[in-house]
């Protein structure tokens, strides 16, 4: 059976936020104590409980103590122990407040524990290709990011007009009217583990070089997981084709270096098949520039949930343009010379 007795202090957090402490004696299955309430508006108020802990903790509040003028309800608290030794959970009152709420050991008179420390921190980077997402996207993404948070807020940055700005979640949906396109979007959410130290992730979608998801955290197969699971939710939202342009470079491109380097021996002279290669390498990297610049990394719409197929399909349509241009150009190109020098 997990023996509780001791002093602890954490976070509250919900309708009213602040600092609890509470002193836990325990008798078997059975718990109480006082808990007291460092309200952030209200002040200092007292409670006394008893409960119970068999699978998760439960306890029943019942108030002793406010600042006057202030009304309590008897709170309704349920936790569960996590693997790093704090306790974590929901509370409820009768007068319809609730919240989350966290807490830790504080014993001051214990010897530290030999393991206070966590051996190491687990990071993980997954980079991502070329991605487009819509509103509902970018909705499912930050409600599955904070899934597993009880106190963490999700910190939306985007660019605007030339300028980065960094607001809450909730207040960046709220004020989306008028940004119909963004190529940039970061999301951040954080909140204490253990030891002191944060469980983090990061999405960062960037329209010119490598979007990445990156996770760090003293858990390693909760790491490893929420990376992943943030993968798959994000991997039918990439480009196939722009994403593969953008690793390897425009495939029919590489076809046309390789059926220059086969063609080259058909012209005749030394300086008309150096102006060929000359030109071929120039129209190659100016039709890469010209594909960076139509197509970026990352593209999310906002202006709409449901988008119809061709908006949806034209990156991967004019990235077929492109290549079938290069192509068709290098062939006249290659035609021009081969007659000049018959």
């Amino acid at each position: 059976m997990t023996n509780l007795a001791n002093r602890w202090a954490g976070r509250l957090y919900g309708t009213n936020t602040g600092n609890i402490f509470l002193d836990l004696a325990q008798d078997g299955q059975k718990v109480s104590g006082r808990l007291r309430v460092m309200d952030s508006i209200f002040g200092v108020s007292l409670y006394e409980y008893t409960g119970t802990i068999k699978e998760e903790l439960i306890l029943n509040c019942v108030p002793v103590q406010a600042v006057e003028g202030t009304g309590l309800g008897n709170v309704f608290v349920k936790g569960h122990l996590s693997p790093e030794g704090s306790i974590r959970g929901e509370w409820e009152s009768t007068i319809g407040t609730a919240g989350t709420f966290e807490i830790h050991p504080h014993d001051i008179n214990a010897s530290p524990p030999s393991d206070s420390n966590p051996e190491q921190i687990h990071n993980k980077t997954i980079p991502l290709g070329s991605v487009r997402l819509f509103k509902d996207d970018v909705i499912q993404l930050i409600n599955f990011i904070k899934k597993d948070f009880s106190s963490g807020r999700v910190i939306v940055t985007y660019n605007q007009r030339g300028c980065e700005l960094t607001k809450y979640a909730d207040v960046f949906f709220d004020q989306i009217d008028g940004i119909e396109k963004l190529n940039y979007l970061k999301l951040v959410i954080q909140e204490p583990e253990a030891y002191g130290i944060n469980r983090v992730i990061v999405i960062e979608l960037v329209p010119i070089g490598i979007s990445e998801i990156r996770i760090s955290g003293i858990n390693e197969s909760w790491v490893l997981g929420k990376a992943e699971c943030i993968f798959q939710i994000l991997k039918p939202r990439q480009n196939s084709l722009v994403t593969t342009y953008r690793k390897y470079g425009l495939n029919l491109n590489a076809a046309i270096f390789f059926a220059m380097l086969i063609v080259i021996p058909d012209i005749e002279g030394l300086k008309s098949r150096a102006l060929f290669v000359a030109v071929v390498l120039l129209l190659l990297s100016f039709l890469l520039f010209i594909h960076n610049k139509l197509i970026p990394n990352t593209t999310i719409y906002l202006e709409q949930t449901k988008p119809g197929f061709i908006k949806r399909a034209w990156p991967s349509i004019l990235s077929w343009v492109i290549a079938a241009s290069s192509s068709l150009v290098a062939a006249y190109i290659f035609s021009i010379l081969k007659s000049g020098g018959s």
